[in-house]
């Protein structure tokens, strides 16, 4: 009999939280959306994070993300199902990510105010991090919710990012 692996039994548990609340909840949509987002947080806690690779068009979350200390800064490394993996410098300078080995070039897309697209040739990856606004969003903001178009910063808790390089 094959051992379960922690992260895979809090994910197994968050998954029937989900499904017992739809089953029991038809009714209550508010209560399964609060699931979901818990299972998706916990998921993040975990490392997994969303991604859509080779072309995919549909995201999924099966990657897993971890950072580590390089000698020159700390260092994203984000691992494939299929047990490939790409290696991302995080950019203390605002910019983001940039790609630690290689020739291709990381494009980041701001999707929301604490979350971003990352791009790097066919692959993509769906990462938590603070976007900050620029100096013309700060002033909207007490008007109405900017929309976010300027550099990310990956949080202390998000998931590894690149910004090309």
């Amino acid at each position: 009999m094959k051992a379960i692996s922690m992260p895979t039994y809090k994910w197994g548990a968050a998954l029937a939280a989900i499904l017992w609340l739809s089953a029991c909840n038809k009714g209550d949509d508010k209560a399964l959306e609060n699931a979901e987002e818990q299972a998706a947080q916990q998921a993040a806690d975990n490392g997994k994070i969303e991604c859509a690779l080779a072309g995919a068009a549909e995201f999924s979350r099966n990657c897993e993300s971890e950072r580590i200390a390089g000698p020159n800064g700390q260092i994203a490394v984000i691992r494939h199902p299929d047990g490939g993996f790409r290696r991302f410098r995080i950019l203390t300078d605002g910019k983001g990510l940039a790609a630690a080995e290689g020739a291709d070039l990381v494009k980041i897309t701001p999707i929301s105010a604490d979350e971003i697209e990352v791009s790097i040739a066919d692959d993509r990856y769906r990462l938590p991090a603070r976007v900050k606004p620029t100096v013309g969003q700060e002033a909207a903001a007490s008007t109405a919710a900017p929309a976010p178009t300027s550099t990310p910063t990956p949080t202390a808790n998000s998931a590894p990012v690149s910004d090309g390089g």
